[in-house]
């Protein structure tokens, strides 16, 4: 392939990973489908050790800017679902469901089930005790995510423009500043002593269901938001099991670390052989975590606590370190004891209209690199943002084409 035409893929790609509709962070909108009900579009997932460390903590969100872009309560027609495979083959040893109330006087009953049997129960905003051990909570919470939009927008201005781009450029807002800061989601979470889950190595994902279909599922961050391009791909990937993951998503994900890596250096066979390696670490799409140990993303994803930087680690894992930091940290207040989330915002700041904030590739500052731009091929990257916002696949196929 021409150095031009890779250079557009790898911006193309790069841009894909913040531009892909208002709000799509992590996990946040991720799909056309997900869309359209806030209340089951599952945002982050949680797994971390709980202040007692003989127990573990399991959590979700869901409405992604939670009483701006979605509402604040949870769907009384669906169902939340905390999986738990507990032997290594991504089947759910322990499920568990929580179901919700309509609304009354703004609060919401529910009930929580595992694999069926009577579980928890309680109402939202306050902490419910479970009769076997553990504790359970549904409500409005921070949304701990975090990420620099305002340092993407300018790095993209100026590449837009045409002028020479020094990467490092993305940490140059003043100041860096989270986006999601004053943001908040609705949250279900369950604590439960180690022993209930094995004691040992587990795999969490959360999921929810409208008229008895699956609606959304997640595990780790950013999986569909990044290396899948298409309405049509991403909605597949929200309904699928992640059982199937290794077999229908590997080229996906390997194809899009192959071709960044190939722009930042390597040779064909050395990027290919990465971009294998990785997919193997990230799929199947679910959270692994070691019960006996604290939670840190990076260790390596090692579950995921609320002050992870999954940005971060994300980056320097598909690139190998050369893409390293978006120079913002957690700026949430988060409680030391359940439900842990900070407590929800008094008001949420609206987005801009124009806003798409997602995972950001930013340079390892050691090592700047510079991307030279013309007027044609600034043309061409602002031709690849307007398919990528419609979903194209120029990347993914391109990068499937090379590894065939």
């Amino acid at each position: 392939m021409r150095r031009p035409l890779r250079l557009i893929l790898v911006a193309a790609t790069a841009l894909s990973l913040a531009l892909p509709a208002v709000a799509a962070a992590a996990d946040h909108r991720d799909g056309a489908s997900v869309k359209t009900n806030g209340a089951l579009d599952i945002n982050d997932v949680y797994v971390f050790e709980g202040a007692d460390a003989a127990n573990t903590v399991l959590t979700f969100t869901v409405n992604p800017a939670a009483g701006v872009l979605s509402g604040t309560s949870f769907d009384p027609a669906g169902q939340y679902i905390i999986n738990v495979d507990t032997s290594g083959d991504t089947v759910p040893e322990n499920t568990y469901v929580f179901d919700f109330e309509a609304a009354a006087a703004g609060v919401q009953a529910y009930t929580v089930t595992l694999d069926g049997a009577p579980f928890a129960a309680g109402t939202t905003e306050t902490a419910a005790t479970i009769a076997s051990g553990g504790q359970v909570f549904a409500g409005l919470v921070d949304d701990p995510f975090y990420f620099d939009l305002d340092g993407f927008n300018h790095f993209k201005a100026e590449l837009l423009a045409g002028n020479g781009i020094d990467l490092s450029m993305i940490c140059d807002a003043d100041p860096d500043v989270n986006f999601f800061a004053g943001f908040n989601a609705s949250a279900v979470v369950i604590e439960v002593p180690d022993s209930d889950l094995g004691g040992g190595a587990i795999n969490v994902w959360g999921q929810t269901m409208a008229g008895g279909a699956q609606f959304d599922r997640m595990g780790k961050p950013g999986i569909n938001t990044v290396f899948l391009h298409t309405d049509a791909t991403k909605d597949g990937y929200n309904v699928a099991d992640p059982a199937n993951d290794v077999a229908e998503y590997t080229d996906d994900v390997a194809g899009t670390i192959s071709l960044i890596r190939q722009e930042l250096g390597d040779d064909m066979a050395t990027a290919d052989a990465y971009g294998d390696t990785i997919a193997g670490l990230l799929l199947p799409d679910v959270l692994g975590y070691d019960v006996t140990t604290a939670a840190d993303y990076g260790a390596p994803l090692n579950g995921r606590a609320l002050a992870d930087d999954v940005i971060d680690i994300s980056y320097g894992v598909v690139t190998d370190g050369d893409l390293a930091s978006d120079c913002v940290a957690s700026d949430s207040s988060f409680r030391s004891s359940f439900p842990y989330y900070g407590v929800a915002n008094a008001a949420a700041a609206p987005p801009s209209p124009t806003a798409s904030p997602a995972a950001s590739m930013v340079p390892n500052t050691a090592s700047p690199q510079v991307v030279s731009t013309t007027p044609v091929l600034t043309w061409m990257v602002a031709a690849s943002l307007l398919l990528l916002a419609g979903g194209a696949a120029l990347v993914v196929a391109e990068g499937n084409r090379r590894r065939r």
